[in-house]
Order: structure tokens, then sequence, then C-alpha cells
């Protein structure tokens, strides 16, 4: 099975909790291979299987853990 990686932009997230936080929301979701959390930028790089999850349950999972979030205007190939 390939993998995928998908770029979202996160709001709110201003420290290391938060940090922990949004990996936990999204490694709970089947599929997720790795969550890579850019604090500065506000942005968390998402590897998962090529079937799933879909990038509207990841945002769903970010909103249930307390984060506006939104795919990335600019994905990394």
């Amino acid at each position: 099975m390939s993998t995928k990686q998908t770029i979202i932009d996160v709001d709110g997230m201003t420290c290391s909790s938060c940090v922990r936080h949004v990996e936990s929301a999204l490694r709970a979701l089947e599929g997720i291979r790795g969550v890579n959390v850019d604090l500065q930028q506000h942005q968390v790089v998402v590897d998962h299987d090529d079937a799933g999850p879909p990038i509207d349950a990841m945002i769903a999972a970010l909103g249930d853990a307390g984060y506006e979030s939104r795919r990335a205007e600019k994905s990394r190939a």
C-alpha cells in the first residue's frame, strides 16, 4: 500500500502541549503512519495510507480536539 502526505494548517497551537494534543487527535485515526507538527508554521504534515483517512476526517478530529484547521494552500510533493 502506498503512502500519501497531507499538509494541514492548524490555528490555535501555542505550546508543546498543543503539539501533543494535535498528534494524539490525528494518530487516533486509522491509516495514519506519521504526524509531524511544525509549531512555528502552525502546520502539521500527516503521512497516511493512500486509502484514507480523508482530509475531512483529519480536520474533524482536530476540531474535536479544539483546533480550527484546513488543508494548507501549498502542499509538499
